[in-house]
């Protein structure tokens, strides 16, 4: 598990605005295969060092929402995927053989 630099604004679908603008956090990856797919799963948003998480029921909500952004980011998927040292063997994606491999 890893700790990444992670910014998002919680947005209010419903009223089409943001309500929380830029929350800068830190947000604890870990990378698992899932059927040969590298997945990204998040277990705590660190805001100021303590886990949301651990919080009330509006913390908990906040940082519920900052999980689904962050795990829904390529960009982040990509660079926990490659920092854990999974790496796609094989010809391309449409390559029945090819699969992700971890090194160690």
């Amino acid at each position: 598990m890893s700790r990444y630099d992670f910014c998002h604004t919680i947005q209010d679908e419903k009223l089409g605005i943001g309500v929380v603008y830029d929350l800068e956090c830190e947000v604890e990856l870990s990378v698992e295969l899932d059927a040969g797919v590298p997945m990204i799963s998040v277990d705590a948003v660190y805001v100021g060092g303590k886990n949301l998480f651990d919080g009330s029921a509006l913390t908990k909500s906040i940082a519920a929402e900052i999980a689904n952004a962050a795990e829904n980011d390529e960009a982040l998927k990509a660079l926990a995927v490659s920092d854990e040292g999974f790496t796609y063997r094989g010809l391309g994606g449409n390559d029945p053989d090819g699969r992700f491999v971890r090194a160690l």
